[in-house]
């Protein structure tokens, strides 16, 4: 009973930290496009085009559930 605990906490712990690491790497591609903008197209307001597509990776990671679990079956990843 006590290493089921422990799996689920590790899971719970990875999950987390995943998630972390995808928005970070959101936010990191999100500067990336707008640096890119911002340099091709000087002196014009590129938000129209940077903030839908932050959207849209912000709805791609948190849409990916980071595991399945089925409560007849256990845990499955």
């Amino acid at each position: 009973m006590d290493s089921d605990h422990g799996v689920r906490e590790l899971l719970k712990t990875f999950t987390r930290d995943e998630r972390q690491l995808l928005s970070i790497w959101k936010n990191d591609i999100v500067e990336q496009v707008k640096e890119h903008l911002a340099e091709k197209y000087p002196n014009q307001d590129m938000s129209i085009v940077a903030a839908p597509f932050e959207i849209k990776l912000a709805r791609a990671i948190s849409e990916k559930p980071a595991f399945a679990q089925n409560h007849s079956r256990g845990v499955r990843i």
